[in-house]
């Protein structure tokens, strides 16, 4: 696609542009962040390209599908606290976990083909009775997957709050029968195979801790409950709820919590290179501005879910309250900088960043409320107000683009606050970069 052709692309985009809860959620350069109101969080996407939402609040959960065509229709209802849902590759059966209500564990099948689960018989406990665990309680679910290929059913959970001591546990079950897996977890959430590794999201019960725990079934026997079986990936994190793997090897975890802020996160956490088991490097604040971050999942192209216009991923994360998801795709390179001083009989000026070569766009505006481009991302800024839009030359060989800007005897403007944004366009893709508040002085 040509750059002409994104132009107006863009330009058509900002015409029917909805209002959006927008510019909250922060991403490194090279991915652009959309927030997506939906009638709930992504629980689990469906093969035929629908996807299974979670609906509801506690103690009246329920389940929704999202239609390829973009509605909405009722899935399954009567749940207490949803906790993960997994799709057999073999049988096609939908396993849904429940924290609160029982049956922990449901079976569900749609028999008569109406797209939902709500006939009789096809929502049924499921066969297997989770374990009592040597305190003489059950583990809760939190999150199921099946391990690739198989009908075998893994199970992260803890026993419940106000028991003693607290025990996490990922139990396998297999043929009608649930036993534990791995032991010696806190609170145990998020789960992903990877090749023969089974990787569990962990946080520690007395100090709230988090790890990533690699488990690995050395000896064959169906557990990893022998030595050197279990070992942290990553360890001292601010938290853990879910978590994926990418492509790479490297992982992305949701529910870390910095409490100066008091704000979320999702860390990335890098492929283990050097051969020694562990994380080569963890990034806690990959994804910042969450309330808490919740729910992940992850598509990726031969691109991988790397940064700038030769990657080719989704990562689609939920956050804690939100009837919705936060969409982060990858884009091109972009980013704006400014020098000199925003000033009445000043000039100063505002730099757009990327890589070289890429075109170059520049946004100012007097409406300071962002709005989303469904299908690109999140803005900083509006068009409500009066604004500019400047198409600047391609980015040099240094990969910048600058715009000088002389406010020349503006005396009625000054105290007027506006936005900048800049904006990168390469191989048919926009990258959204940076935002600034500006306002113009004395």
């Amino acid at each position: 696609m040509s750059v002409k052709l994104v132009f107006r692309r863009l330009f058509a985009l900002l015409g029917l542009a909805p209002a959006a809860l927008a510019g909250s959620l922060v991403a490194p350069p090279g991915f652009n962040v959309e927030t997506h109101p939906d009638a709930g969080a992504l629980l689990l996407p469906l093969p035929d390209g629908s996807d299974l939402l979670a609906t509801g609040a506690f103690g009246a959960a329920a389940i929704a599908r999202r239609l390829p065509d973009g509605s909405v229709i009722p899935f399954a209802t009567g749940f207490g606290s949803l906790a993960g849902a997994a799709l057999s590759p073999v049988t096609g059966d939908l396993v849904v976990g429940d924290s609160f209500f029982a049956p922990a564990l449901r079976l569900l099948r749609d028999t008569n083909g109406d797209l939902d689960c709500l006939d009789a018989g096809e929502d049924v406990p499921h066969p297997a009775v989770l374990p009592l665990l040597s305190n003489g309680a059950a583990p809760l679910p939190f999150e199921l997957t099946f391990r690739p290929g198989t009908d075998e059913l893994y199970v992260s959970g803890s026993t419940p709050f106000g028991v003693f001591p607290v025990l996490g546990v990922v139990l396998e079950v297999a043929g009608g029968s649930a036993g534990v897996f791995a032991e010696g977890l806190g609170f145990a959430a998020g789960l992903q195979w990877s090749g023969a590794t089974l990787y569990v999201a962990d946080v520690n019960a007395t100090d709230f801790s988090g790890r990533v725990v690699a488990l690995r079934d050395l000896d064959a026997d169906g557990d990893a409950l022998d030595a050197g079986e279990a070992s942290d990936f990553a360890s001292g994190l601010s938290g853990g709820s879910d978590l994926v793997v990418a492509q790479d090897g490297s992982l992305f975890v949701s529910g870390l919590f910095d409490l100066g802020t008091f704000t979320g996160s999702v860390g990335h956490l890098l492929a283990d290179g050097d051969g020694d088991g562990r994380s080569d490097g963890v990034d806690e604040a990959f994804l910042t501005g969450f309330s808490f971050s919740a729910g992940l999942s992850l598509e990726e192209g031969a691109g991988g879910f790397v940064p700038g216009v030769r990657g080719d991923g989704l990562l689609v994360a939920g956050d804690f309250g939100f009837d919705g998801d936060l969409l982060v795709r990858t884009a091109p390179f972009a980013d704006l900088a400014l020098t000199g001083t925003v000033a009445n009989n000043s000039a100063f000026t505002l730099t757009v960043g990327g890589e070289p070569g890429a075109g170059a766009l520049l946004v100012l505006s007097l409406d300071q409320q962002g709005l989303t481009l469904p299908g690109l991302g999140d803005l900083s800024l509006g068009f409500g107000a009066p604004h500019v839009i400047a198409g600047l030359p391609p980015l040099d060989g240094a990969g910048s683009s600058p715009a000088t800007i002389v406010l020349h005897a503006v005396d009625a403007l000054v105290g007027t606050a506006f936005t900048a944004q800049g904006f990168t366009l390469q191989d048919g893709e926009v990258g959204i970069g940076d935002a600034l508040d500006l306002v113009i002085a004395p």
